[in-house]
């Protein structure tokens, strides 16, 4: 019984700190977050996708990672942990987001039906385009 008890604390603790995180940051440095959804049954479309973004970040974005200014997250649309910023962004299965964060504002770029058209079929293009419009919002 006190393992239970431990491990949901733990579970608690972990699950509330995510969702602190998932929040939007004021103030003067511009933040952006590139959120990947996806179900808990995948696809190589969904699969290529996550990875291509992941590439991108490592090769491109590693300093922006590592300062702060992005953030990368994989998010399992079917974790409950994740319920909160699932329905912030009204989705339920796969999806590309950047989210620019700047002095409290959000804006929100929806990536997914190009993600899931090139993710795949042509990741090159796939690549370059997502780290345009990394680069585009860094800039605005």
């Amino acid at each position: 019984m006190r393992k239970i008890i431990f491990i949901s604390l733990i579970l608690s603790i972990a699950l509330t700190f995510l969702n602190a995180q998932t929040k939007p940051v004021a103030g003067n440095k511009p933040r952006l977050e590139v959120y990947y959804f996806h179900p808990t049954e995948r696809c190589p479309i969904d699969q290529a996708v996550e990875e291509n973004t992941k590439k991108v970040i490592q090769t491109y974005f590693a300093k922006e990672i590592k300062e702060g200014t992005i953030r990368y997250m994989v998010v399992n649309t079917e974790n409950k942990g994740f319920a909160k910023l699932v329905a912030r962004f009204e989705i339920n299965a796969q999806a590309l987001y950047i989210v620019k964060n700047d002095q409290g504002k959000e804006v929100k770029n929806d990536l997914t039906e190009f993600a899931f058209s090139y993710g795949l079929s042509n990741p090159e293009r796939f690549k370059a385009r997502l780290k345009e419009e990394i680069l585009k919002a860094l800039k605005q």
